[in-house]
């Protein structure tokens, strides 16, 4: 659609907002006051119709769950495939979330729960867009590597080896791998954030919080479902669709998927015109899911996810080389490109003659079986996942060098995930609930580099031939016992042992015992507080490069947090404030060195434990309905978070950077780890303006203040990211009926802001420290148009 067809539709529909232009009535059909207003709360209420078709199957869940519950009084148990749910689908009712059987209508704990609406008016299509709905939670990447951070923590390593920082889950299943949590969301119910260390709520646990994706399921409704389709900037198409088929009285089954199109964000001037652009996206993901419930008391839920993306791709530890430190003064722009090569003009804009590519492909399957025993309930999730991933770029960064062969061109990974969680919680009503289980999981990882040699990829001699090998075994529990209807005390325990094996057979392991206890008190139906204490593991592991430390140790943090939660002005306020304090032991570290290889990468990571960080804030949420037509909504995130005693290796160039330099060490105390803001306030606000006959028109703003931040951990002047603010703005048609259209404009400041940055020694010019970033999305519009069935 040509911009101006766009914005031209967009000024019509906010015309009939401004102006209060109303359909006009045939002739001779004078309504009196009365029927105007009748007529217009019918429109009202059609349109609210078509828009809670989409949540019905919540709402029937939220039913299930008061009949099983009214069911367990009269002694009589039973449950529905409904209102059983993943152990890790943990969102709460005080949201007007659905929750599964076993959990409180408040939890004590700092969760964010983002319905399929929110997530539509966020433009949340992946991962990506999550930080400006959820406070404490910010966004890094590099190429199509997903670093996540979390209050103070921060994702380095992204190898085969690598633990995850802040988990990420599909339904339950652990997604472990960085470059597969890039995916396209598929049929989402709802998305959870939760903050903290997670050692009981999945079976895998998450160190510093946790990303928990909950799809639709089928049911036994009957035929419906949804079409979308949306068209726009650089040349983005993309359909999403879903089906709900009940097959029989026992048997239900649901499809779903995405195909998405996009030319690259980047322009790359070399080839014409727009063949060889960075980042662009060809996209296929279908989800399929089978539901069979023979009775009340017992089902089984089998799905499957095929995902394939084709693109270009950018760089694995970012893309552009945005400035070097030489002699300890900071040089803008590439310092080691070959002589001749053409700067790059901006974040968006670049020159390379290498061509770049990546592929990747996701197939997850699982079964979740349910089962209620009467005096229990058990779960057992089991799940087969296969990834292969293979990127290719211009490795100096410029448009220089040969075309089609290079000693180091990328890399290549083949990946095979086995896991399996049982998980037995009580059923009873009384103040004691409880919950057992046992977890394992078996990660088999093919890595290696790759070399180009006129167009023929292969895998260097240099690079041992292999598979890593990652193991985990763990048993946890959890009881929790209500005092006088007002105190709930909570307390749980895991061990967790975490066993890696590189390719060249070398062996380690690590386990520990984690604790968590919560003291709840309800002050009264709508308000409850809580305090709670946890611990958090990052296994250890095996470093493969030459001359470093071979091993480092687990990564340990203990988490503090007060939480208040209320319901106030007849549910038209909701507040929830959490003030948390997390203390990192033996911090883990990422540096960089050159291989001593004939055509070895120009270099590779190796991990380090760094030392400590220190790291507090508050967490502030808010949800205001001052009338019907109008929604407000703001997350304020505050955070101090310091290095303390962390110690690193110094890189040649950086110069003497006084109470940093030591020799061959860099001290970190005092700087802030990366992706660590001050301050972060969002806000997101919309007002229906009614359209009678028409429908409603609702314009929708949304808007991100982030204070000023360093992509990397040194905190050196050429990676800190300013200040700045990101604007979405947005208008939805609400048609009569199952109909909807949206228009929107996204980075309405058009803001340049990195997200990452790789600092380290380049091999053509060691004596430098060169800096490499990776930037965000530009500014795009597009519109879109929703059917429900």
């Amino acid at each position: 659609m040509r911009p101006s067809l766009l914005f031209s539709f967009t000024f019509v529909l906010l015309a009939f907002a401004t102006f209060g232009i109303e359909a006009s009535e045939p002739a001779g059909s004078a309504l009196s006051e009365r029927e105007t207003e009748m007529q217009a709360e019918i429109a009202r209420l059609e349109t609210q119709l078509g828009n809670a078709r989409q949540t019905i199957s919540g709402l029937e869940t939220e039913l299930e769950t008061a009949k099983t519950e009214f069911a367990r009084l009269q002694q009589a148990p039973a449950v529905t495939a409904a209102s059983t749910a993943s152990a890790a689908t943990v969102a709460e009712n005080e949201n007007g979330e659905t929750a599964p059987l076993q959990s409180r209508p408040r939890l004590p704990a700092s969760i964010t729960s983002l319905t399929a609406e929110k997530l539509n008016l966020g433009g949340v299509e992946d991962v990506s867009r999550l930080e400006f709905l959820a406070p404490g939670l910010r966004y890094g990447q590099t190429g199509n590597n997903v670093r996540l951070s979390m209050r103070g923590s921060r994702t380095n390593s992204i190898g085969p080896q690598a633990d995850s920082v802040v988990g990420y889950y599909e339904d339950g299943v652990s997604i472990p791998t960085s470059t597969a949590r890039f995916g396209s969301l598929v049929d989402v119910e709802r998305i959870d954030v939760l903050r903290g260390p997670q050692i009981t709520n999945f079976g895998q646990h998450a160190y510093a919080g946790a990303i928990s994706i909950i799809t639709n399921k089928p049911n036994f409704d009957g035929f419906h479902g949804y079409a979308e389709a949306e068209n726009g900037l650089p040349d983005k198409t993309r359909w999403r669709m879903a089906l709900n088929i009940p097959i029989s009285d026992t048997f239900a089954f649901r499809a779903a998927g995405v195909s998405e199109s996009r030319s690259g964000w980047i322009n790359n001037y070399v080839i014409e015109p727009d063949s060889d652009d960075l980042n662009d996206r060809k996209v296929q993901s279908v989800r399929l899911s089978l539901l069979w419930q023979p009775s009340d008391n017992f089902n089984i839920l089998l799905w499957s996810r095929y995902q394939d993306e084709n693109g270009t791709g950018s760089g694995p530890w970012g893309y552009q080389q945005v400035g070097a430190y030489v002699d300890g003064e900071l040089q803008p722009g590439h310092q080691f490109a070959a002589d001749g090569f053409t700067p790059d003009s901006g974040p968006w804009d670049v020159y390379r003659n290498f061509i770049s590519a990546a592929q990747y492909e996701h197939w997850v399957n699982t079964m979740d079986m349910n089962w209620d025993m009467g005096f229990a309930s058990l779960q057992w999730l089991s799940n087969l996942s296969a990834f292969h991933g293979s990127q290719t770029y211009d490795n100096d960064y410029s448009n220089k060098g040969e075309f089609t062969s290079s000693a180091f061109a990328g890399w290549d990974i083949n990946e095979l995930n086995l896991s399996s969680e049982l998980r037995l919680s009580s059923n009873g009503t009384g103040p004691l609930s409880w919950l057992a289980g046992f977890y394992w999981s078996d990660r088999t990882t093919d890595w290696g580099w790759l070399q180009a040699d006129n167009g023929l990829i292969t895998q260097p001699d240099w690079d041992v031939k292999g598979d890593y090998l990652v193991d985990t075994l763990a048993v946890f529990g959890q009881v929790s016992y209500e005092f006088a209807d007002r105190f709930t005390v909570t307390g749980g325990l895991r061990w967790n042992e975490d066993s890696k094996t590189l390719k060249t057979g070398e062996k380690g392991s690590w386990d520990d015992i984690l604790w968590k206890a919560a003291l709840q008190y309800d002050i009264n139906d709508n308000v409850m507080t809580y305090l709670s204490a946890s611990t958090g593991y990052l296994a250890g592991g095996i470093n493969s490069a030459p001359g470093v430390n071979p091993r480092w140790k687990p990564e340990k943090l203990a988490a503090y947090e007060f939480g208040l939660k209320s319901v106030l002005a007849d549910g038209d306020l909701q507040l929830n404030l959490a003030v948390w304090i997390n203390d990192f032991k033996d911090a883990q570290s990422q540096s960089f060195l050159v291989l001593p290889f004939p055509g070895s990468p120009e270099a590779t990571e190796y991990t380090g434990n760094g030392g400590a960080i220190d790291a507090k804030g508050v967490d502030l949420e808010i949800q205001w309905s001052p009338t019907p037509k109008w929604q407000i909504a703001t997350n304020i995130a505050y955070m101090d978070a310091k290095f303390g005693n962390y110690v690193a290796a110094n890189l040649n160039g950086l110069g003497d950077i006084p109470g940093h330099t030591n020799g061959d060490a860099l001290s970190f105390k005092g700087w802030r780890p990366a992706l660590s803001p001050e301050w972060v306030v969002g806000l997101q606000t919309s007002y229906t303006f009614n359209l009678k006959n028409w429908g409603a028109l609702v314009p929708y703003l949304q808007t991100t203040y982030a204070s000023d931040y360093y992509v990397s951990d040194l905190n050196l002047a050429g990676v800190r990211q300013g200040s700045h603010t990101r604007t979405d703005l947005r208008i939805i048609w609400q048609a009569p009926g199952d109909f909807d259209i949206q228009c929107y404009y996204l980075n309405a400041e058009y803001a340049e802001t990195m997200n990452w940055a790789r600092v380290y020694n380049p091999a053509a010019r060691p004596e430098i420290t060169t800096l490499q970033a990776n930037w965000n999305n530009p500014n795009t519009y597009g519109i879109m148009f929703h059917y429900q069935f």
